[in-house]
């Protein structure tokens, strides 16, 4: 009896300790505080707005943060770095829409400019996070032990609900996402494609994933030798997609800020790019061969 009561008394000092653990503040390495204050823009206030039918744009100017709304339930994509969950729900209370109308948040990666604020954003508006399965043990350690950064851009542990794979579509009512796997720039970066509609009028969203290297290991990369065939496979897929309307976790790779400049002057078709997507493709896909060839140069002088 003693025995067993000493055993439940270490389970419960365990489970409180963890939980202690679990509550723990996040801290934010010197690193990470650099990287974010180099890129004001991430945490630039933007004023939400529709893109085209029920996609809105309700992220900081400089981060791609998206909302699909549906009778059935709302969809959000990415979250912003640590402490941009605050202006991503500000933007969409600005909307008129409530926080628990969002049933699904979306990732792009598990970079923490883009799962920076997931957690928060979970718990504040109760909704499930989905993302590439490839990257679920990434986001669930808080981006900590990435195969290319390691420690030095953490941010709060996300609890993924759903694991999803090339190909498979969500449905929410009649929403209808499809998660396309764009490995590379993480394993699991995934993008992301939808419908949005005005009228009778139907088109392509695809929120691209990033197909960028920066600072990568590209030959003999022992967390991960895949990664060139990975990239390969990832500009192919993208330059193949159905794609009217490019939107991109960072804006810049699809000009998407030009587009809305466009039709701020009255260019009703300016957000448009049919060919936005297969241009971004071979625009990484030439900046990347390019940084291989370099790699593989100097490599070869060191053997």
């Amino acid at each position: 009896m003693k025995s067993s009561m000493r055993l439940f008394i270490a389970a419960v000092l365990v489970s409180i300790a963890h939980g202690a653990i679990a509550q723990q503040p996040f801290r934010m390495p010197a690193s990470e505080q650099k990287n974010i204050a180099d890129n004001p823009s991430w945490t630039a206030p933007q004023k939400p707005f529709r893109i085209y039918g029920n996609t809105w744009y309700v992220g900081p100017h400089g981060l791609g943060v998206f909302l699909i709304t549906a009778p059935t339930g709302d969809v959000l994509i990415d979250g912003g770095v640590p402490g941009d969950a605050g202006l991503i729900e500000g933007n969409i209370r600005g909307l008129g829409i409530d926080l628990h109308a969002i049933k699904w948040i979306l990732n792009s990666h598990a970079h923490s400019d883009h799962a920076g604020g997931l957690a928060q954003l979970a718990d504040d508006t109760g909704a499930q996070v989905i993302a590439g399965a490839a990257d679920a043990p990434l986001l669930e350690r808080g981006g900590l032990d990435d195969p290319e950064y390691g420690n030095r851009f953490p941010f709060p542990p996300v609890h993924v609900a759903r694991k999803v794979g090339d190909g498979e579509r969500l449905h929410l009512g009649d929403l209808v996402l499809t998660a396309r796997a764009t490995p590379g720039h993480t394993k699991g970066n995934t993008t992301w494609a939808w419908m949005s509609c005005e009228g009778k009028r139907c088109l392509h969203m695809v929120d691209v994933g990033s197909l960028s290297a920066p600072g990568f290991k590209l030959i003999d990369n022992s967390n991960d030798p895949n990664l060139v065939k990975d990239f390969e496979h990832s500009f192919a897929t993208v330059a193949a997609l159905p794609c009217d309307i490019p939107l991109a976790p960072h804006p810049e790779m699809v000009d998407f800020w030009e587009r809305v400049a466009k039709r701020e002057h009255g260019d009703a078709n300016a957000s448009l790019d049919p060919a936005g997507c297969r241009a971004y493709a071979q625009d990484a896909r030439k900046v990347f061969e390019a940084e291989l060839a370099e790699q593989r140069a100097a490599a070869a002088l060191t053997r």
